[in-house]
This record gives C-alpha cells, sequence and structure tokens, in this order.
C-alpha cells in the first residue's frame, strides 16, 4: 500500500494522472514514468520497451537491480524530471553490463528497497520497473559499449543548502528543497568534485559537503541547530569489498571528481558508487583524539559522563578491544574522573536470556581502566526488573556510576534501595535510599532508562549526583522521509521524563537550597530542546553552554554533529565550573580507535 500522503500530495497540485492499460514503447520515456513528482503517475501500470542505457549495476538483500537512463539526445529539457529509473530483475542476475543499451518490459513500482522495519510509514519509495522474468518483465539488450549519458554536476550553485522541504510535498520544487533536488536526479548519473566527510565512514555510508562549503566543528564537520539540518549534505554509499572496514574519519577530504549514480535508502537520498572512485581520491584530515586538560584537586571535584553502548562481560558481544579502548578513554582521555556517571552498561550475558545482574560487567571495567593507568574504582548500581529498561532484549541497558575511594565515599547510613523504590530527600540526612532510583514506577519511564541518583562525600561535603538515560529518539520521522515537517514522537515520553526528574531535583533544592547536584547522561536531546530548558528552569544549569561553539558535540547522526550528552550543576556550583567534551569517539571510525558512539564529557566543580 503507499503512502496516502503521496497521493493527496500529487493529487493537491494536479500531477497524479490516470494512465490505463499498457504504455505504447513510442511514447514511453523515463522521464515520462519519472514525472516532475516524488510518486510515479505509472505506479501499477506496464510499460513496454523503455530504453535506456545501464549505469550501474548492484546487489542488495540478495536481488539485482541496475540503473538505465535516456540517451542524451532523448532526453526531455525538463530539469525537474529523473531521465534514469531503477530496473529490479529479482534473485537472478540479468546479463546486462554497465554501457549496454537496453529496452526493458515491466511494472512500474514504488518500492522501498532499503531501510528499517518502518521504511513504509517513514522512507521515500524509489521508482522502479520490476523486469523479473517470472513476472512478466523483460530486458533485452539492443546494443553494447554505448556512450553514457552525461553526469549532472552537483555543485553549489544548484545545491540547496538551507531548506530540506517547506511545503509539505505540495509543490515540487527542486531549485529550493532538497528533498525535491534530489528526486529530480533520482537513479541518474552525478559527479561531485572536491568534497570533505562530516562523519566517520559506517555501513560504507561516506556524508560529506562541497569542500567549498563553509564547516562548523575543530574536526571539519558541521553542527545541526535548532533552524539548520545541514540540508547540503552529500552521502555516498560504497559498493565493492570490504567497504564498512574503510577508514574515513570527519575531516577527510576527497580532492577530485567521483561519479555514480543516485539512490535512495535507510532515509536518506545516496550517491551509489564504487569504493576505487572514492580511494582515488581520498585525502587524509587531521582529526586527531583528544585527552581533556581538566584535573581533580584537593578542592574540586571531577565528574564525568560516558555511553559505553552496550558494555556487558560477554566478550562475543563486547570484545576486549572495545574493553581496552574504553578503559584507556576513562583512565587517560578524561583524566580518571573521580566520578563517572555510565550509561549503556548491560547485564553479564550481554543480549542472552538469564537474569539482570551486571556485577561482572562493572568489574570487568574496573579492572581495564586499572590495567591502563587509572585508579581502582568502586562501583554503584542498581539492577533493573528483567527487560524492563528498553535496549537490546534481554541485555538489561542500565546507568550507573564508578567511583575513585581514593577521592571520594559513597555516603553512608542511608540503605540501598531496589529496582522500585523511588529515592527521597531529607534535609538532614540526605538520600533516603543511597544510591535510589527516582520515582522507577512512574509511566513516564515506560520500556526507557530509570534515572538513578547517588550521594557522594568529599573533603566532607556532600555531592549529589544523577545519572541519566532518556529514551532514545526511534519513532521520530527522518529529515529526508515522507512526513513533512519531520514529527518528532519521542519528545512526548522525555517530556515526561524531564518532568519527573525536574521534580525530584525541585524538591531537593527547596529542602536545601545550597544543595550540590550534578546531573549527567546520555539526554537524547539538543541543548536547545523545550524539555532540556524545563530541567534548567529547576534550578539546574546546562554546562554545555560553556562549551565554545566549535566543540559543542557529543554525537554524530547522519553527518549532523549534535549534542546529546550533557552535564547539568545546581546553582551553588555553576560559578567556576568547568566542562570539556573529550573527542575521542563521535568523528572516528574503529580503526582510527573509536570505542563509543558518543564522545564522553568531563566537568570539574567546587563543592560548596
Amino acid at each position: 500500500m503507499k503512502a496516502k500522503w503521496l497521493t493527496a500530495s500529487l493529487l493537491s497540485v494536479g500531477i497524479l494522472t490516470a494512465v490505463s492499460g499498457q504504455a505504447s514503447a513510442d511514447t514511453t520515456e523515463i522521464h515520462d514514468i519519472q514525472g516532475a513528482t516524488h510518486q510515479s503517475s505509472y505506479v501499477g501500470k506496464t510499460v513496454q520497451q523503455v530504453e535506456g542505457v545501464v549505469t550501474f549495476t548492484y546487489k542488495l538483500n540478495g536481488a539485482y537491480y541496475f540503473h538505465m537512463q535516456t540517451p542524451d539526445a532523448k532526453a526531455d529539457k525538463d530539469s525537474r524530471t529523473s531521465e534514469a529509473i531503477t530496473v529490479y530483475t529479482g534473485k537472478y542476475s540479468q546479463d546486462v553490463k554497465v554501457g549496454d543499451l537496453v529496452s526493458v518490459t515491466g511494472k512500474v513500482d514504488e518500492y522501498y528497497i532499503e531501510g528499517y522495519s518502518d521504511k513504509r510509514t517513514m522512507d521515500l519509495p524509489v521508482t522502479q520497473i520490476n523486469a523479473r522474468d517470472d513476472q512478466g518483465g523483460q530486458v533485452a539488450i539492443k546494443a553494447e559499449n554505448v556512450t553514457l549519458p552525461k553526469t549532472v554536476q552537483i555543485t553549489k550553485q544548484n545545491l540547496p543548502k538551507s531548506v530540506i522541504d517547506n511545503d509539505q510535498f505540495t509543490k515540487f520544487d527542486p531549485n529550493e528543497d532538497a528533498i525535491d533536488y534530489w528526486e529530480s536526479l533520482e537513479s541518474m548519473r552525478v559527479a561531485v568534485k572536491d568534497v570533505k566527510a562530516v562523519a566517520p565512514q559506517e555501513y560504507g555510508d561516506v556524508i560529506t559537503v562541497l569542500k567549498s562549503r563553509h564547516t562548523d566543528t575543530k574536526n571539519g564537520g558541521v553542527l545541526f541547530e535548532a533552524n539548520d539540518a545541514n540540508a547540503d549534505r552529500v552521502q555516498f554509499k560504497l559498493f565493492g569489498d570490504n567497504v564498512r572496514d574503510y577508514n574515513v574519519n570527519t575531516g577527510d577530504e576527497f580532492n577530485g571528481t567521483i561519479e555514480g549514480v543516485v539512490g535512495y535508502g535507510y532515509s536518506n537520498y545516496k550517491i551509489f558508487t564504487n569504493i576505487e572512485n572514492m580511494q582515488k581520491t581520498y585525502k587524509q584530515g587531521k582529526a586527531t583524539q583528544e585527552t581533556t586538560k581538566l584535573k581533580a584537586s584537593k578542592k574540586k571535584v571531577t565528574v564525568g559522563s560516558f555511553n559505553l553502548e552496550n558494555f556487558s562481560n560477554n566478550t562475543a558481544e563486547t570484545s576486549n578491544a572495545k574493553a581496552e579502548k574504553l578503559a584507556h578513554s576513562i583512565a587517560n582521555s578524561l583524566g580518571s574522573p573521580d566520578i563517572v556517571g555510565v550509561t549503556e552498561v548491560q547485564d553479564n550475558n550481554g543480549a542472552k536470556a538469564g537474569d539482570s545482574k551486571a556485577n561482572e560487567s562493572y568489574e570487568r571495567l574496573i579492572k581495564a581502566i586499572e590495567e591502563a593507568g587509572g585508579p581502582t574504582y568502586q562501583y554503584v548500581n542498581i539492577d533493573p526488573e528483567n527487560n524492563q529498561d528498553g535496549g537490546a532484549p534481554n541485555a538489561n541497558i542500565r546507568v550507573g556510576f564508578l567511583y575513585n575511594p581514593e577521592r571520594v565515599s559513597l555516603k553512608s547510613g542511608a540503605p540501598a534501595g531496589d529496582a522500585t523504590t523511588a529515592v527521597g530527600y531529607n534535609k538532614k540526612t540526605g538520600l533516603t535510599v543511597n544510591p535510589g532510583r527516582i520515582d522507577p514506577t512512574n509511566e513516564a519511564f515506560e520500556d526507557s532508562r530509570k534515572p538513578l541518583a547517588a550521594e557522594f562525600t568529599a573533603d566532607g561535603k556532600d555531592l549529589i549526583v544523577i545519572a541519566n538515560h532518556w529514551n532514545s529518539k526511534g519513532g521520530d520521522t527522518p529529515l529526508f522521509g515522507q512526513v513533512q515537517p519531520v514529527n518528532l514522537a519521542s519528545e512526548v515520553q522525555r517530556q515526561k521524563i524531564a518532568n519527573v526528574v525536574s521534580g525530584f531535583v525541585s524538591d531537593v533544592l527547596a529542602k536545601n537550597p545550597k544543595a550540590n547536584i550534578v546531573s549527567v547522561g546520555d539526554y537524547n536531546d539538543f541543548q536547545f530542546s523545550k524539555l532540556l530548558q524545563t530541567f534548567e528552569k529547576a534550578g539546574m544549569a546546562n554546562l554545555i553552554h560553556k562549551v565554545p561553539t566549535n566543540e559543542r558535540y557529543t554525537y554524530v547522526y547522519q553527518g549532523n554533529s549534535q549534542v546529546l550528552d550533557h552535564i547539568f550543576v545546581s546553582k551553588s556550583l555553576k560559578n567556576g565550573a568547568k566542562i570539556d567534551i573529550v573527542h575521542v569517539n563521535a568523528d572516528f571510525t574503529e580503526q582510527a580507535g573509536r570505542a563509543s558512539d558518543h564522545d564522553p564529557l568531563v566537568a570539574q566543580v567546587k563543592l560548596k
């Protein structure tokens, strides 16, 4: 079933027309099938002997495809209509090669070729001809070694920079809307000259911007802002051997022309190209992994925050190399903070069925940190109820703390909490349970991690630290998807979580306005979001605002550098507090030293 918005939008601008029966080879060209629209008016109709030159062949998910493009002499003069189309031949490869002039008969589809499980409700489809011979399709080679159609040059003059979509598909405007621009080139041969990577290679994808374009971050990335999603990112999908091992990091350059064909998959338009086309123009950039300059002292405490990306004691799932890199990051890159709030700690056996205990996972990490030259940490943890905190089934990801007992101690007096007991606060005695989960049975935390509060003592002063891992952005619609404007559905739950955690903080500060509170973790939202502003209104200052703009990111998603991890402090700690985002992961591949998909943070505070 086709997405309702497509039909509705196309009808509203009068583009969708009825086509009955079979289309004649005398009248049907590829640009007729494509049209100036996101959905072909030929869907469900059989087209006869449509001609094109084969420009690219590939295999995805066990099926064979090729792109064909109208010879230049037969192309129309409308730049809004693509002159190329994808041809699907099923699980058996057709005997075609690049440069063949072919005649194709088959049924026109709008198909979601490659994507996540929700691709039919989130992504855009690809116009294709289903030419499977067991379904009446046919591919005939008419000539070989034909001159390929000219490439369309993608330049700063024709690539929309600011707008992805601003009219909800009611107007097909490739000059202004990037989503329409790429659709107008669907399946066509294109060329891009001189680009630079704005993200590390992942799953065989390399995301770039034009080299002439200004970049925002110290390593050459582009910042995701409240009103700027960087519509001019150019994404490549690589074909060839070992593409997922290609070591490309943020800031690496490609000096020269890269040719390919336009495709779509996993919520993004991409230029499909062979890896050799990237390699021959490659130049390494200047990005290097960092080490913080913030240190603990007699009167100053350091608190870190680190998303460990599904860490467990199961070596089949968490390799020794990953454990060693994480340990090195904590011991050296982060300077061995006094306290580290950690997220995505899995139970002992990882994603295998069993209980939710994580003692062995913590002990493995602590041992690795000691071997990397760090202190012998102790850990603070409450095991969640089995399969109640989201993440991979049976893995039971949770938040917790590492702390250096030579520098700080877990405040004594209150009993330890459990998975369902809510922590409270007493002005005279401190936390009612230590550690304790914040309102863990509240519906706001359904299938999500429950924040953990722990009270520490350093130099005779008390410090409450909260570790957070708020619900993910799963369910949000993609930037280049079928729902425009983007629907941020996941914010609803995060706002509820923000209200609950803010309520706890407000209660503590109402009883003790001078309380020392630090809240860390993966909040899965941006510093400019309303829900994090809600948290600030409760009396917590986001230290992220102190970070220089070109370093203000902890995560890179689809080429957009953004802040998902934060450190908040109460007003008593704000003055003089320092923060450092230590860029060791987000800009780098595993080959370049990446240990997690998030960069860690560390703050230095003076307790009052």
